[in-house]
């Protein structure tokens, strides 16, 4: 019975570890990532409960290494300690979704080292984990490649880059694995001929994916890994060519010829890949960008949070706080560039983000895994102990873990991807670490016993704790995920009742948010509903208002330095303020500037306060927030759409425009102040003079997507449409899910007008609040 309850508990880990990687609903609103961590979770304890009544910690206490094992618990230690001196409590235990810098996870990660380390000892286990493994991740790179190749009647997977796995990167990298997974069993086992086609056919098809991947950390390490394979290789031809005197050229014929061809696939494709992917894409329609901080600029808001502080040196600032430091200190040159307003939460990787957050004692416990796993390489090969398949069974878990936690130094891989990491070090170095040693069969000693009872008790504690955690937010960011999509359609009451229910759960910062802008949404509804009788329309307004206020507050006391909900809340506010609501107006004054505080550098507070000042008659005080935001980010479309939109309200277009042509020639390389002067002249409808001052700004930054906007429509206005369709074309390739450019593109194409349909506050793009593209 102990055998078997042993045997099922291997079983669920198995299924947990299958389902991290490849669960997915065909769902947009579904929290896709936290669903696999949460079904990883959920097995996870059942596996611990199994393990723990088949008395499988016994065994476990006995393991040679079990000791070594246990220094992964630096992992969630070091978080712990780091959590005692965090500058923000209120992320560090859990985050806003389970996220890899949370203790929550350090937890479920060093869980998932030992009962891996507990349960893949022998070579019939480890054979089992590779395989699930090897089959798991071929079918993942196989219908990835069929919904790149063909597509999918799916709608959740109508943009090919989605995939089971997660990020398009970690496709990529998931790709490079099962390569190095298939270069290991053609060159270091006997492999039939029906092997070695499969592995050409196979090779074929991760050579395709990997290309419309295009990711050079991928190639890089596929690379690096394929040179290794080689020499081990090789090295085994000539021992084996050493040992056979009929046939001299044994180690010849036995040359690392797979090695080889991987590696010289995989050079040209560091050297060419761009020219090639940009060839297959255009073949194949995948679209998909992933961005982060570079590792200077990480470096340089990692050190700038410390404050001088050496105590941060060790601990740093406290867990999954990196993307408040990164708000306050990040570069200003980062407001110059397409991803100004994007809040970066993870740094260049997983540890330099952690040198961060937790320090370097939290940095160095992530790699203390791969270090386990590279002692027990060395004492492997010192040893000379292992059978030939024993050696491509470690070969395998070793290269496959080392492979995951490369990734980890020097990229930020989906939490399911550092699990894996975690499931393949843990298994890797209790097989390696096992090799050699007799079988314990000595009773336990007194003190053994008492480690054995302390490892049943911290096993199920910690499952128990990790589990209910992590299934309380993936139930609670369901609803959230569904509230979302039903406000983004207009169902509002749909979006309350679904925040309401998340928050019936836990008590959930997204929740809140999302009750924030469904009441906010739903404010405005009754405002303008004039079938309303004045009473009815005055309870709802008053209570929704008093609800909608309350949930912000309620997600600002859970994250208190988070700006979001004081933005939402002060805009709230902003607008109350426009119904004539007295003291509204002081209220949102304040709410930005404490919105402001937490993040400083973001060009759209100062905005948002000079819109509140001129609405107030503060022109004076407007004027200089707005030119704050200018300072900030000078290419900012909204603040320069702001003050076009000023000078003609104050009739005052000619005299701007003159201004903006001195700008341009006492500074005539800035675009931004190209963009104004053609924005000022298309404001009057002067397109023929807007698209000459339009042009040279787009001959300064290529990629300015608003000044393309405006170029367009007036090239299009002075019958030249063919040049119109041109910037639209461009524009829709760039920004595929904007509707407006679509609308537009049609319009242009069939003859009509051009903003014929188009239907946001003013169809008119110079006269709103917000530019018509993302830049």
């Amino acid at each position: 019975m102990k055998f078997q309850l042993i045997g099922w508990s291997r079983i669920l880990y198995l299924a947990g570890m299958v389902l991290a990687l490849i669960l997915v609903v065909p769902t947009a609103w579904f929290p896709f990532q936290l669903a696999k961590v949460a079904a990883f979770a959920l097995l996870l304890l059942g596996s611990v409960i199994l393990f723990v009544v088949g008395r499988g910690t016994r065994d476990l206490v006995r393991s040679h290494g079990f000791y070594a094992a246990l220094l992964t618990a630096a992992l969630p230690l070091s978080y712990g300690l780091s959590y005692l001196f965090t500058q923000d409590a209120s992320v560090g235990f859990s985050g806003y979704g389970i996220e890899v810098d949370t203790i929550v996870f350090s937890v479920m990660a060093f869980l998932a080292f030992m009962l891996s380390f507990g349960l893949f000892q022998t070579q019939r286990t480890v054979r089992m984990l590779l395989s699930t493994l090897f089959v798991v991740l071929a079918a993942a790179v196989l219908f990835q490649t069929i919904s790149v190749l063909i597509g999918l009647p799916i709608a959740a997977f109508a943009d090919r880059s989605v995939n089971l796995i997660g990020k398009w990167n970690d496709l990529g990298l998931i790709a490079g694995l099962l390569a190095v997974l298939l270069l290991i069993r053609v060159e270091l086992m006997q492999s039939s001929r029906v092997w070695q086609v499969g592995t050409v056919i196979g090779g074929i098809l991760l050579v395709f994916l990997l290309g419309v991947v295009n990711f050079p950390l991928a190639w890089g390490m596929l690379l690096t890994f394929s040179i290794v394979l080689g020499l081990l290789k090789f090295v085994q031809a000539r021992f084996s060519a050493s040992d056979d005197h009929t046939e001299p050229r044994t180690w010849i014929r036995g040359a690392p010829w797979f090695s080889i061809g991987a590696a010289g696939i995989t050079i040209i494709f560091l050297f060419f890949g761009p020219s090639v992917n940009t060839a297959l894409t255009s073949m194949f329609p995948v679209s998909s960008l992933e961005v982060r901080p570079s590792y200077d600029s990480t470096l340089q808001v990692v050190n700038a949070s410390r404050g001088g502080m050496p105590m941060r040196v060790l601990v740093g600032n406290g867990p999954s706080t990196f993307g408040e430091q990164w708000l306050v200190n990040k570069p200003t040159e980062v407001n110059q560039s397409a991803f100004w307003n994007l809040d970066f939460n993870v740094g260049f990787s997983t540890v330099v983000t952690a040198l961060g957050t937790v320090g370097i004692l939290g940095a160095l416990a992530w790699l203390l895994p791969m270090l386990l796993v590279i002692a027990g390489i060395i004492r492997v090969m010192r040893s000379t102990i292992l059978s030939r398949e024993d050696k491509t069974l470690a070969t395998a878990l070793s290269l496959s873990s080392i492979f995951l936690f490369v990734s980890l130094l020097l990229y930020v891989p989906s939490p399911n991807l550092v699990l894996l990491a975690m499931v393949l070090s843990g298994a890797a170095f209790g097989f390696l670490w096992r090799q050699g040693q007799p079988a314990s069969v000595e009773a336990l000693s007194r003190m053994g016993s008492t480690v054995n009872l302390a490892s049943m008790v911290v096993l199920l504690v910690l499952a128990f704790a990790v589990t209910s955690t992590v299934e309380r937010r993936f139930l609670a960011q369901t609803y959230v995920g569904y509230g979302v999509s039903q406000l983004n359609g207009g169902g509002i009451d749909k979006a309350l009742a679904a925040a309401k229910t998340a928050n019936n759960i836990e008590k959930n910062f997204d929740a809140y948010r999302l009750e924030l802008d469904a009441g906010s949404g739903k404010i405005q509804q009754i405002a303008t509903n004039t079938s309303l009788p004045t009473g009815v329309a005055q309870q709802q307004f008053a209570s929704t208002t008093a609800d909608t206020i309350s949930a912000a507050q309620a997600a600002i006391s859970i994250h208190p330095q988070d700006y979001r909900p004081q933005l939402a809340l002060a805009n709230l506010y902003t607008y109350l303020a426009s119904l004539q609501i007295q003291g509204a107006a002081d209220i949102a004054r304040t709410t930005y500037k404490e919105a402001q505080k937490n993040n400083p550098k973001n060009p759209q507070v100062p905005l948002f306060l000079s819109r509140l000042e001129f609405a107030t008659g503060n022109n004076n005080l407007g004027q200089q927030y707005l030119s704050d935001s200018l300072t900030l980010k000078p290419n900012y479309t909204d603040a320069i759409l702001f003050l076009v939109q000023l000078h003609i309200a104050n009739n005052d277009l000619r005299n701007a425009v003159i201004a903006a042509q001195a700008a341009v020639q006492s500074a005539p390389g800035v675009g931004p102040l190209w963009f104004q002067l053609g924005l000022l002249y298309y404001s009057g409808a002067d397109t023929k003079d807007a698209i000459p001052a339009l042009e040279q700004a787009l001959a300064i930054i290529p990629d300015y997507a608003n000044a393309k906007y405006f170029l367009g429509l007036s090239y299009y206005a002075e019958n030249k449409p063919a040049d119109g369709i041109r910037m639209f074309e461009d524009l829709a390739r760039t920004n595929p899910d904007n509707t407006e450019v679509k609308t537009i593109l049609s319009n242009m194409k069939a003859g009509k007008k051009a903003l014929d349909g188009i239907t946001p506050p003013s169809p008119e793009p110079e006269k709103r609040d917000q530019a018509p593209v993302s830049e």
